[in-house]
């Protein structure tokens, strides 16, 4: 405990002003600078989201216009489709004018038949489709996951389930509803369908020359089913609506593809990780595809629709087919040319090469439709925002990468060193000055408690000698001591204390001259003379009070200044050497000269000063005890206005020890021009 204190006690600044400037000022700053770093990271997470943002907007103007490039390729396929004529002999007379198309086909009674078989088109037609279209195979069929949901998805409303059911169990309730519609829309309707002889008379006869078997059944001219598909289709505001729902809710996403593929869909992967999403690197790509496929044979699908766009893939390459169901119940497409798709594709694109980013749409195999001619090409698997294009074009992606991927980055962190820098620098000037002001604080504090102790040490040496001057001055008056030797003994100590006195006054005087500007004339004079003739002014005294006082010089030491404050300057150290000498009572006064300067040593065999202590001896009113009841009184200016006067002079006074005890006190004074050495 004792020794808590101790280290307390030496704190030059009271606690509670440290604890106050704690609370109201680092405190305060701490809190401000982490909420400004917050709003840094936020800031540099802002400008990633708006770059992101804009760059979305970009991505998802080039996915829509292929979309709407694809809308309108199965609006041309489907006028040309219909100038296919329905006699499977006269196919092979037939020319298309559409460059999309690599290959016609004719689809009478479950058999496919080709103007040229041989041909590059007719082949890769035969080796994709043939098996699909007569109905011997199942082909998958893909379509966005929101777009098979979407009525379970927005009867849900991404609530929680009613009559405590989990949100999974409500999807496969209305999974289970779903599949009931289907099954019921799928019965035949009491509208039958168009009869052979109902059929036009040249399909007829060209269907009897082609040795083909009689017609099935034209499909029904309304088909709920069909208008559920269109909802489906892109921009149909179920479809959009389920998407969001999906997008927004993750568990639930997680759920319907889970959902998805315990009803046997195939689950795709993307061929890109957007790195706006998942910034980390990555080894592999397990980014999940919002495409989902289910195989399905054909007649299934010509009971679900009238005709569109289907895709394949396969190892051999990606494949499009469009197909259209006619009303005498022959089915006419034609297979896309990739190359010729691809083409009009990048026709619809915006400018894919800016400063900022670079543009392109993905095929299936995760390669670009058009290369930009730049030196260093991204990492195509890598963009910084991307999306899928459609279902009818499976794993096809429209994506933007940066043109300088550190340029985000490097912006988000200039403005994140920037706060840095700024909170910084107001921490440092906001803690700096406070300390200053702090320290300035403290340091008035101690100088008003010095000032309060020094009124009162004053007060209380002022009084002493009074006192005692007074007493032996009445006990003189009154006549009552005769003895001639104590009346001469009351004389010499009222001398000595008017001398103490007025030494008093003299430092107080000094102390009070210290702060004003301008000194007395100064005169020649010599340093070691002035210190021998002080010494013998109070050599009587210190005889008196058993001190031994020695004198010992090198020769002059000619110095220029005032003789009067310098002879205070050696008092007030002669006095100090009296003051604070206990048992050995010996006082050495040395004079010399060393490197240019008159030197007057007072060295004492007195305590010592301790090391904690020897540069505050010479702080005004600094004393080691300041009480009233201490030992040895004094103002606590003696050394203060000495080394005041010494620099004044250009010098200074200095302690340090004396060997065997005491200490030395010396004063230095620059030698005139003319004498140094």
């Amino acid at each position: 405990m004792e020794k808590r204190k101790g280290v307390f006690g030496r704190l030059s600044t009271p606690i509670p002003l440290v604890l106050l400037f704690f609370l109201a000022v680092l405190l305060p700053s701490v809190a401000l600078s982490m909420l400004a770093l917050r709003a840094a990271d936020r800031e540099a997470l802002h400008i990633e989201r708006s770059l992101e943002s804009a760059l979305l907007s970009e991505v998802n103007l080039a996915a829509n216009r292929v979309a709407d490039l694809l809308r309108r390729v199965e609006d041309e396929l489907e006028g040309e489709a219909s100038e296919i004529p329905s006699n499977p002999a006269l196919l092979q007379r037939w020319r298309g004018g559409n460059t999309l198309t690599a290959s016609p086909f004719l689809l009478v009674n479950g058999r496919l038949f080709l103007p040229d078989p041989e041909s590059a088109g007719g082949e890769a037609l035969r080796s994709s489709f043939a098996s699909f279209l007569e109905g011997r195979a199942e082909l998958p069929v893909f379509d966005h996951i929101a777009g098979v949901y979407r009525k379970e998805l927005n009867d849900l409303a991404v609530e929680e389930a009613p009559y405590g059911l989990s949100r999974r169990e409500n999807i496969a309730r209305a999974s289970r509803g779903k599949e009931a519609a289907e099954t019921a829309s799928a019965a035949p309707t009491a509208a039958g369908p168009e009869s052979e002889e109902e059929a036009p008379a040249e399909h007829k006869e060209a269907l009897r020359s082609a040795g083909a078997p009689p017609a099935p059944p034209a499909a029904p001219s309304f088909n709920p089913l069909t208008l559920l598909r269109k909802a489906a289709a892109p921009g149909g505001a179920e479809r959009q609506m389920a998407e969001s729902r999906i997008t927004a809710d993750s568990a639930l996403r997680e759920e319907v593809f889970r959902k998805a593929e315990e009803e046997g869909f195939e689950l795709l992967q993307r061929n890109v990780a957007p790195v706006a999403r998942t910034p980390s690197a990555v080894e592999s790509l397990k980014e999940p595809s919002r495409t989902v496929a289910r195989g399905k044979r054909f007649d299934e699908l010509r009971a679900e629709s009238q005709g569109g766009l289907l895709p394949k893939l396969s190892d051999d390459g990606f494949g499009l087919l469009f197909w259209s169901a006619r009303s005498d119940g022959t089915v006419a497409g034609f297979l896309l040319d990739a190359d010729a798709l691809k083409d009009r594709v990048v026709g619809v694109l915006p400018e894919i090469l800016t400063d900022t980013r670079i543009l392109a749409v993905l095929d299936d195999r995760g390669e670009p439709l058009l290369v930009p001619e730049i030196q260093q090409l991204p990492d195509w698997r890598r963009p910084f925002v991307a999306r899928e294009i459609s279902p009818l074009l499976p794993r096809w992606e429209a994506g933007a990468w940066l043109s300088d991927p550190s340029g985000a980055a490097s912006r988000a962190r200039s403005a994140a060193r920037a706060v840095w820098l700024l909170v910084g620098a107001l921490f440092l000037v906001i803690a700096g000055g406070g300390a200053l002001i702090l320290r300035i604080l403290s340091s008035e504090m101690r100088l008003a408690r010095r000032k309060t102790t020094f009124v009162a040490n004053v007060s209380h040496e002022l009084k002493t000698p009074l006192t005692s001057i007074r007493l032996f001055a009445e006990m003189l008056l009154s006549g009552r001591q005769k003895d001639e030797e104590r009346r001469k003994e009351y004389l010499r100590t009222m001398v000595s204390e008017a001398e103490r006195l007025s030494r008093l006054v003299e430092n107080v005087l000094a102390f009070s001259r210290s702060g004003r500007s301008g000194e007395s004339a100064t005169e020649s004079l010599d340093l070691a003379e002035l210190a021998k003739e002080t010494l013998s002014q109070l050599e009587p005294n210190l005889s008196r009070s058993g001190f031994v006082c020695s004198f010992s010089s090198d020769g002059p030491a000619p110095v220029r200044g005032n003789p009067e404050p310098l002879r205070q300057v050696l008092l007030n150290l002669l006095s100090n050497a009296e003051k604070y000498s206990e048992q050995t009572r010996e006082i050495d006064l040395r004079c010399g000269r060393e490197k240019g300067y008159a030197l007057v040593a007072v060295a004492d065999r007195g305590p010592g000063v301790p090391p904690s202590q020897q540069e505050k001896i010479f702080q005004e009113f600094f004393r080691g005890d300041d009480s009233l009841t201490a030992s040895r009184s004094g103002a606590g200016l003696g050394l203060s206005i000495a080394r005041s006067i010494a620099r004044r002079h250009g010098g200074d006074v200095s302690y340090m020890p004396r060997n065997g005890g005491g200490s030395v006190f010396t004063l230095k004074i620059p030698l005139e021009a003319a004498t140094r050495s």
